[in-house]
């Protein structure tokens, strides 16, 4: 993506940006609707972000705020293997998301630099299969860059009780 002059353009994410890709997942959830009041989530997310960010399993990308004061926007794109098959001869598939923009900082094109990024990230590391769950307001640029509504089947999902954070 050519970037506009002055426009910051999407970097890979590090874990010194674990606190900042949880406030705009934060962002994202309220965006939505979802209490976000609860802070064991916050707490367990971070975890897992300075636990897997940079690895194979877990790609992040982010745009800096303008002026330098934390992250404008972020997105992140985690890395799953299963058995492989016709439609996955190499098993590997991945999954976008925390896609959120800070408010102030909407509408200028991070999103799109971030997809990029990670779809190129993602195309090197050989993952041809690639979901998400677009937002209405989303749902333009993916489908830009050739994302299609999912067809073939139901999705169907088994929520259990939550667990501790200690796993108990």
């Amino acid at each position: 993506m050519t970037a506009n002059p002055g426009q910051p353009r999407a970097r890979l994410a590090v874990l010194g940006d674990a606190p900042e890709i949880v406030r705009l997942r934060e962002v994202m959830f309220a965006a939505m609707g979802l209490d976000t009041s609860g802070p064991t989530w916050q707490e367990m997310c971070r975890l897992h972000l300075e636990a897997n960010l940079g690895s194979a399993r877990l790609i992040g990308a982010v745009v800096e705020a303008p002026g330098g004061n934390g992250l404008a926007a972020s997105g992140v794109a985690e890395v799953f293997a299963r058995i492989p098959s016709p439609g996955l001869p190499n098993g590997a598939y991945a999954y976008l998301s925390s896609f959120s923009t800070d408010p102030r900082w909407r509408r200028r094109g991070y999103a799109k630099s971030i997809l990029s990024l990670l779809l190129e990230q993602l195309h090197d590391a050989g993952v041809a299969r690639i979901e998400l769950h677009a937002s209405a307001d989303g749902s333009p640029l993916y489908q830009s860059f050739g994302f299609v509504d999912r067809t073939g089947g139901r999705e169907m999902r088994l929520l259990r009780a939550t667990i501790s954070p200690a796993g108990g």
